[in-house]
């Protein structure tokens, strides 16, 4: 890592909690339309475009961790999950929430691909939408989902939607505790949250970049997801998770229970920007190649872990 990007890092992270204040006068902006081509490809921008665009819907008014937008998101995800074939589970949480997962089933060991649902709802008659934090993070998941499901790996997979993470991690706390797929067993976690701007608008503001935490702790992730991203153009800024650590910003993410807990955990993310935690957090300002490069790279990564059959 180079090192004038560390205090870019130390910053990057910080997508649970926040003081929420109203910003935004229309909280359902239209998405920017990118093209009128059916998408080919889960991956491709129209695509995500779809996605998120549903996720930030009315209906769903912001996902709050315990609102009603938060369980129609939850069941939107189960459905289009259970659609594709996987075998389906839930997990409740404290306050009426709840955990997805979906598996296809390997041997005894598992790879854990997971994103969180849940946003800050509508607080004081504003929506706080959370398209970056994180319908982003969740569209590259489902995306993946979608483009594994026929897929054969030696390994189990699990694609989990974490709920409640900005009540502190409360889904993927619940997990680890009493978890569906033995932690024994689990191979590796990749986490996803907030991965659809430009890397840390906030400062670098820099397109085709992604922030990767955790590689170190696999020398078999680290070179699928290195190699990937090359030959995508994705520059990948590598963060230790010793360095998050080191300035306590290591339990800010869902991936923070697994490691804890001795397991690879290797989290995703493009970073702080000024609509964090806004109500101007909105479809039209995700960055759609961003999330696209991301989702395939995670998805090579996903495939070594988990030893895809040729």
């Amino acid at each position: 890592m180079r090192r004038d990007w560390v205090l870019v890092v130390l910053l990057l992270l910080c997508s649970c909690g926040g003081k929420a204040s109203p910003q935004a006068a229309d909280p359902f902006p239209r998405a920017v339309a990118i093209g009128s081509e059916v998408p080919s490809s889960p991956f491709a921008e129209a695509a995500l475009l779809e996605e998120a665009t549903r996720l930030c819907a009315p209906d769903f008014a912001g996902r709050g961790s315990y609102q009603q937008g938060s369980a129609l998101a939850s069941q939107y995800v189960y459905d289009e999950l259970a659609k594709l074939g996987y075998e389906m589970h839930r997990q409740a949480i404290r306050g009426h929430a709840e955990t997805i997962i979906a598996v296809k089933r390997g041997d005894e060991n598992a790879v854990l691909i997971s994103a969180h649902h849940d946003h800050l709802g509508t607080q004081k008659g504003d929506v706080y939408l959370g398209a970056d934090d994180n319908a982003s993070g969740l569209a590259a998941l489902l995306a993946i989902a979608r483009s594994r499901a026929q897929l054969s790996y030696k390994h189990t997979l699990l694609f989990v939607s974490f709920g409640a993470e900005e009540d502190g991690l409360v889904g993927s706390g619940a997990y680890v505790r009493e978890p569906f797929w033995p932690l024994a067993k689990t191979v590796a976690v990749i986490n996803f949250d907030m991965v659809g701007r430009n890397f840390f608008e906030a400062g670098a503001n820099q397109q085709a970049a992604v922030a990767v935490v955790g590689l170190e702790a696999s020398s078999v992730a680290r070179d699928a997801t290195l190699s990937d991203a090359q030959e995508r153009g994705l520059s990948v800024i590598e963060v230790p998770a010793r360095l998050l650590e080191i300035f306590y910003l290591h339990d800010r993410t869902d991936d923070w229970w697994f490691r804890r807990q001795g397991i690879t955990a290797i989290h995703f993310s493009t970073g702080m920007h000024q609509d964090y935690h806004q109500p101007s957090d909105t479809v039209d300002k995700l960055q759609f190649g961003q999330i696209s490069r991301i989702a395939q790279t995670a998805a090579a990564t996903l495939d070594a872990l988990a030893q895809r059959d040729p």
